[in-house]
């Protein structure tokens, strides 16, 4: 009997010390106090991990309609849609090309108190008031498919995605010069926008650094004097017609008819078409008129997946890879690391593919999807491409915030 009571004693004191114990230290599971703002909170992944998650309305201003600027908006959404961590809301808005739009855009997102913007530029200059504006609200200005670098005060921006468009022409240049062309017909974008001056820049600096004669004359003053260009006769490359497509293919096509009728079939060996659109109404053109494209040296910038297959078949000679849904991927890693407090990098180029008919073999399955967003996605899930922004193909934009970059002649 006093050994079972001395058991009993011995149970209720181990008891009480064992609650004491559990009294003084909190459960595992109890968490900090949030620090989150009004639009984060905290949620657990799968691995136990915290995970923050945003709920944004996130305005979006593209200057005018274009497929382009439609992939980049719908890859955005995509990549969003997929994120259990991202609650975000998209209003798209599409501008005339006009620069009061952009400013007008900009100023009704502020006064509706949207989380973040993005806007695709019409000019540096509306860009600069447009980011001093949204600087002065508090609400961060993401920059897409067009550069502004030059913008004095373009690091008060939250990030900015581009592609190298000067990089571009280049690998399209050295195409032409690889192939022997020496007489294009250069049918430019929206000519004003920095992405087609830069495009038409770099086509003609490959000729240069090629050692190629350009009759007395430097590929600046080529690029800048253009059809009133003095070559002295004894030049190996020529632009021997200057027109503008602003991006769209039936603009392409009458540029196009009216060189085939100036110059006729034998006055023309190349086109550099800087976009896939304008290469489509180029097509069309020379289809009109009876001419082979396979007879000439074509290229074009954009790399859509038409493009490929223009490539495969011999249509078109070469293309550059730089997908729009690269773009909006890009911009998607901004938002998300700004809002959740992750360092990442502000403004940077995706990275280019260059692809002709030579290489399209080798290349073309790690191309990435431009307009498909659907396969876009799938691939991006395989990894079939390369896409965080971490990844050293991306490249930060030189000169960033510099109003007067270095001359690339």
């Amino acid at each position: 009997m006093k050994k079972r009571f001395l058991m009993i004693a011995f149970i209720a004191v181990l008891a009480v010390g064992l609650l004491a114990c559990t009294s003084n230290n909190p459960p595992a599971s109890s968490a900090a106090p949030s620090t989150a703002t009004p639009t984060t909170s905290a949620s657990v992944s799968a691995s136990g991990a915290a995970a923050k998650t945003t709920t944004l309305k996130i305005g979006m201003y593209a200057d005018g309609a274009d497929s382009y600027y439609q992939a980049i908006k719908d890859t955005l959404v995509a990549c969003a849609a997929e994120d259990p961590t991202c609650k975000w809301t998209v209003d798209y808005k599409v501008g005339q090309n006009t620069a009061a739009e952009q400013l007008a855009a900009v100023e009704n997102f502020i006064t509706a108190k949207y989380d973040a913007m993005v806007i695709i530029q019409n000019s540096v200059d509306t860009t600069s008031e447009c980011i001093a504006k949204a600087k002065a609200a508090n609400i961060p200005y993401f920059g897409a498919a067009q550069p502004f670098a030059s913008a004095k005060n373009a690091t008060d921006a939250a990030g900015s995605c581009a592609f190298d468009f000067l990089a571009e022409g280049k690998y399209a240049g050295a195409a032409a010069v690889k192939a022997g062309a020496k007489k294009v017909v250069m049918i430019e974008g929206q000519l004003g926008q920095g992405a087609a001056g830069d495009q038409t820049k770099g086509y003609i600096l490959a000729y240069q650094e090629a050692g190629k004669k350009l009759g007395g004359v430097t590929a600046k003053q080529i690029y800048t004097d253009k059809s009133t260009v003095k070559q002295d006769g004894t030049q190996e490359f020529a632009v021997v017609n200057w027109a503008s497509g602003g991006w769209f293919a039936e603009a392409a096509q009458k540029a196009m008819a009216n060189a085939i009728t100036s110059l006729g079939p034998t006055g023309f060996d190349s086109v550099y078409a800087e976009n896939n659109p304008m290469m489509e109404g180029v097509l069309s053109a020379m289809k009109d008129a009876g001419l082979d494209p396979t007879k000439y040296f074509l290229s074009s910038g954009n790399g859509r997946e038409e493009s490929w297959a223009w490539v495969k078949a011999g249509t078109i000679a070469a293309d550059v890879n730089q997908s729009a849904a690269l773009e909006g991927d890009v911009i998607y890693q901004q938002i998300k690391a700004y809002f959740t407090g992750t360092k990442y990098r502000k403004y940077i180029h995706p990275y280019l593919t260059e692809y002709d008919k030579g290489n399209i073999a080798t290349v073309g399955d790690s191309l990435v999807p431009f307009t498909d967003t659907k396969t876009y996605m799938s691939k991006r899930d395989a990894n079939a491409f390369v896409h965080d922004i971490n990844d050293p193909k991306f490249v930060d934009i030189a000169d960033f915030g510099n109003a007067t970059p270095p001359d690339p002649t």
